[in-house]
C-alpha cells in the first residue's frame, strides 16, 4: 500500500512538473496512453494522480469524452480564485494566531528556512514550489478547522496554475533577484506570517497573509507575461 501510495505522489508531481514547465499548456487535451507512453509512467497511479487534478480543479473532463483538459486561464477567474484563497487562508492564520502553537510556527520556520536556501541557489524550482505549497497547507491544517481545510485544497491548486505558469520566477522571464525587483521573494513573506503568528496578534496575520495572496492580482499578466511586468514567484 504504502509503496502505491508512493508511485501515485510521483505521477502527481510529474504532472504538475509538466504543468509547470509547460509541456502540457492551458486548452491542451492530453490523454493517458500519451502520458504513460511519452514519459514511461505507470497506468494505474497515473490515472489516481489525473483522477485527482480532476478533483482538485487543475484539470478538467468531460462526460463522453476522452482526455483531460487543462482549463484555459483567465483575468476574471484568476481574481475570483485568489480572493477566495486570501480569504480562507486569513481566517486560518486568525486561528493560528490565537492558539499560539510554539510547534505550528516551528514547523513553519523550517519550512521557510529550506526555501531560503533553495531560493539563493535559484536552483530546484519544482521543489521550491512544492515548498511553498507545503507551507500555505500547514499553515490551513494547523489552524485545526477541518471545513477550512476541506475548502482550502482545490482553491489552492486552482490558484498555483497561474503562479506556475505565469509567474517570472518559473518561466525565468527576467531577473527576479535584480534589487530593484518590485516584489519579494515569498519566503521573505512567510518570515512575516510566522512574525505575525508567533506574536499571537491573529489579525495583524491575517492581513498580512491576505495582501501575499491578493499581491498575485496586481502582477499577473496572463500571456503577455513575457513581454510585460509579471509575478516574480509563487506563493
Amino acid at each position: 500500500m504504502e509503496k502505491q501510495q508512493q508511485a501515485e505522489e510521483r505521477a502527481f508531481q510529474t504532472l504538475f512538473e509538466l504543468i509547470r514547465t509547460r509541456e502540457i499548456r492551458p486548452g491542451e487535451r492530453i490523454y493517458e496512453t500519451d502520458l504513460t507512453e511519452r514519459f514511461g509512467m505507470s497506468r494505474t497511479p497515473l490515472r489516481t494522480a489525473l483522477g485527482r487534478l480532476v478533483a482538485e480543479g487543475v484539470l478538467s473532463k468531460t462526460s463522453g469524452r476522452k482526455g483531460y483538459v487543462l482549463p484555459v486561464l483567465t483575468g476574471e477567474d484568476m481574481r475570483e480564485v485568489f480572493f477566495a484563497r486570501a480569504a480562507l487562508e486569513g481566517m486560518a492564520g486568525l486561528l493560528l494566531a490565537e492558539k499560539r502553537s510554539e510547534a505550528a510556527v516551528a514547523e513553519l520556520r523550517e519550512i521557510i528556512r529550506r526555501q531560503r536556501e533553495l531560493f539563493d541557489t535559484g536552483a530546484r524550482k519544482g521543489e521550491y514550489a512544492s515548498l511553498n505549497g507545503l507551507f500555505h497547507f500547514a499553515l490551513v491544517d494547523h489552524s485545526g478547522n477541518g471545513y477550512l481545510k476541506r475548502a482550502f485544497s482545490p482553491v489552492y491548486w486552482r490558484s498555483i496554475m497561474y503562479t506556475l505558469l505565469y509567474a517570472t520566477f518559473y518561466t525565468e522571464v527576467e531577473d527576479v533577484e535584480t534589487p530593484h525587483h518590485p516584489r519579494r521573494p515569498s519566503w521573505e513573506q512567510h518570515e512575516e506570517i510566522a512574525d505575525a503568528l508567533e506574536s499571537g496578534d491573529g489579525g495583524r496575520a491575517r492581513r498580512i497573509i491576505e495582501a501575499h495572496v491578493l499581491e498575485n492580482c496586481e502582477y499577473w499578466k496572463g500571456e503577455n507575461a513575457g513581454t510585460k511586468r509579471a509575478a516574480t514567484e509563487v506563493v
